[in-house]
């Protein structure tokens, strides 16, 4: 199989992106019924700043032998992995050239799906490997589901829940790889809103069952070695 090209070396940040999609009903009660509509599927969006003219030639050598997006069967080795069926997000390919003989250019490679993984995991959403529960700053809020109609006649409500649900922010700006890690396997574990997870809130400690990510979409920035951010919402549901 045809492999990405190892050289030039790409530079930070580099952007990992995993996406699902879940559909999500709601009953009268706040009660959610979910299930997924799609595998999960990985990109990468890698930059190289400052290259020069003969590097930025083995790139283009790539894209074209790859027909830039059709060849889906790159293998692209990235740190201690290597992620097979491959493929450019794009039909051109693009670099500017600010200095003589060097340039920058932006490159987003996407992976097939991949198979579903049912294996059982550990709900519990990860704490630090320092053991604390969240990196600072971090975000609660607290809601209700209240429907409001106003008319001539005055203003009518009802409420569709009448418990405050919580949402946390969870991960951080600077984590490890191990930190970082734990909770991109665990995202892709409940392909994103689908799987409930469990989190305590690191104020009170009270362990909260019924969660689940809020989005079906996370990004893990690469900044430099060992040093990542990933930020991550966790929202209460109904039990």
């Amino acid at each position: 199989m045809p492999a990405y090209p190892a050289s030039p070396q790409f530079s930070y940040p580099v952007v990992r992106r995993l996406e699902f999609q879940t559909r999500i009903v709601t009953g009268t009660n706040g009660t959610e019924q979910r299930w997924p509509l799609a595998l999960g599927q990985e990109s990468f969006t890698i930059t190289y700043p400052n290259i020069t003219l003969a590097e930025r030639d083995s790139l283009l050598t790539a894209f074209v032998a790859a027909k830039g997006a059709y060849a889906q069967d790159l293998d692209f080795p990235f740190g201690s992995e290597t992620f097979y069926n491959c493929y450019f997000d794009a039909d051109s390919f693009q670099s500017v050239e600010s200095t003589q003989g060097r340039c920058s250019v932006g490159v987003t490679l996407r992976q097939l799906p991949a198979a579903i993984d049912n294996d059982p995991y550990d709900a519990d959403f990860p704490a630090l490997a320092t053991g604390h529960k969240m990196q600072l700053p971090y975000t609660l809020q607290a809601g209700f589901d209240t429907v409001v109609v106003k008319t001539e006649g005055g203003r009518f409500r009802y409420s569709n829940r009448a418990a405050a649900l919580r949402t946390w922010s969870a991960g951080g700006s600077l984590l490890s790889n191990a930190d970082a890690g734990a909770i991109f396997n665990l995202f892709k574990r409940t392909r994103g809103r689908w799987g409930l997870i469990h989190f305590t809130d690191p104020d009170s400690d009270v362990h909260y069952e019924s969660c689940r990510f809020a989005s079906d979409v996370l990004e893990w920035r690469y900044s430099g070695p060992d040093e990542n951010a990933i930020t991550v919402q966790i929202q209460e549901i109904p039990a």
